[in-house]
């Protein structure tokens, strides 16, 4: 019988890992981002369309976790695919034509909601560098990597239009 240790875990690839491996350092990531819109969408009343939005996010976050976490093997069958990305391209696209153009980098904060979409926006970039970490270990599809980066300019511009809806006046760096 194999004594289960406090140190490993067993990933959905079957694989017995040290907590510490770049999957479960990934998988945690994309779990707090998870979280994190979670809280943004407890700040939202409900049938909220930016809420609605983050939901969608959050279930295909369970389907990025379950692709990570099976990497090695192949018993996800569950996969970030082009519909997730054309929905955040659609998504993009939809919130830029709300918002004015930005001609100088902002400074993140705001109304509760919006400032949390920043911190979100922050910890997706930390997924896609883990994914990117990842991607030269093991064979990751790339569409999951263009998915993470589009979802950070995904939360940039919720963040963004949560705060002009509430009157928030975005701060530029002036430097």
């Amino acid at each position: 019988m194999d004594e289960k240790r406090d140190d490993e875990t067993i990933l959905i690839s079957g694989q017995r890992v040290f907590k510490d491996d770049l999957r479960l350092e990934a998988c945690g990531a994309i779990d707090e981002l998870s979280s994190l819109l979670g809280v943004v969408r407890a700040f939202l009343v409900d049938g909220d369309k930016v809420s609605e939005a983050l939901l969608r996010i959050q279930e295909h976050l369970f389907v990025l976790g379950s692709q990570i976490s099976a990497l090695g093997s192949n018993r996800s069958r569950l996969k970030i695919g082009d519909k997730h990305v054309k929905y955040l391209v659609d998504l993009i696209r939809e919130y830029e034509e709300k918002l004015p153009q930005l001609t100088r980098f902002i400074y993140p904060g705001g109304v509760p909601a919006g400032a949390l979409l920043h911190l979100a926006r922050a910890v997706a970039r930390r997924v896609e560098r883990l994914l990117v970490a990842l991607s030269r270990r093991f064979q990751l599809d790339p569409i999951v990597i263009t998915y993470a980066n589009k979802l950070s300019k995904a939360l940039f511009l919720l963040a963004r239009y949560l705060n002009l809806r509430e009157g928030f006046e975005e701060k530029a760096w002036v430097g």
